[in-house]
């Protein structure tokens, strides 16, 4: 189990999360909420990316858990500077090297998520080369390997055509069933019904969300 408790975030003296707590089960998590309202940086804080300015975030039950979370973690964030001078698939193995993975295992998990999402005949393309869809299709792709416990995923579907956030999807709803998933989606009316909850975030606050209240 993920848990918040009493997590804050501020940014100079703008206060984004204030007293958050919340707990995350295994399953689909989704957030929602306008823009700006504090979803990324809540993911951001999950992902150990960043640190709260006040409050505890435990793992396994287990408080400044940084490290066993992040051997257990994958995170596709929004926005992401790839290495342009890598090919996709190099990048992975990096990805996988840092994560402690085994190399040859990971570049056959990493062939079939590509081939899964459609991105496969290009994994030997350096990332220079890619477009806004195929990055994002990449930073999904990364996220995945090693079959994380813990995923963070801060809108995987963008910049992608129906077909192909369709195919993520499938693909995420497949983790959750062994994960913690917790995202943020345009495709939150679709996939609520797969969830275990569905969180609102507005106002530094985070509370379950209305029935029928799925729209931004």
């Amino acid at each position: 189990m993920l848990e918040l408790e009493k997590v804050t975030k501020r940014y100079g003296r703008k206060r984004v999360l204030e007293d958050v707590s919340v707990s995350f089960q295994p399953g689909l998590n989704l957030l929602i909420g306008p823009s700006g309202a504090g979803k990324s940086t809540l993911l951001r804080l999950i992902a150990t990316a960043e640190k709260p300015n006040g409050g505890v975030i435990k793992w396994a039950g287990k408080a400044g858990a940084q490290s066993a979370l992040r051997r257990t973690l994958g995170y596709a964030p929004q926005a992401v500077d790839l290495p342009e001078d890598l090919t996709a698939r190099e990048f992975a193995l990096h990805v996988a090297a840092l994560k402690g993975l085994d190399l040859g295992a990971a570049d056959k998990q990493f062939g079939a998520i590509t081939d899964a999402i459609g991105l496969h005949a290009d994994i030997n393309n350096r990332i220079a080369s890619f477009s806004g869809g195929m990055r994002r299709r990449l930073i999904f792709a990364q996220a995945l390997l090693g079959a994380p416990r813990l995923l963070a995923l801060d809108e995987p579907t963008a910049e992608l055509d129906g077909e192909t956030a369709r195919k993520l999807g499938a693909l995420i709803l497949e983790r959750a069933r062994e994960a913690i998933v917790v995202m943020t989606t345009h495709l939150a009316d679709e996939l609520a019904p797969h969830a275990v909850s569905v969180l609102r975030v507005e106002g530094g606050r985070v509370s379950p969300a209305q029935a029928g209240a799925l729209a931004a």
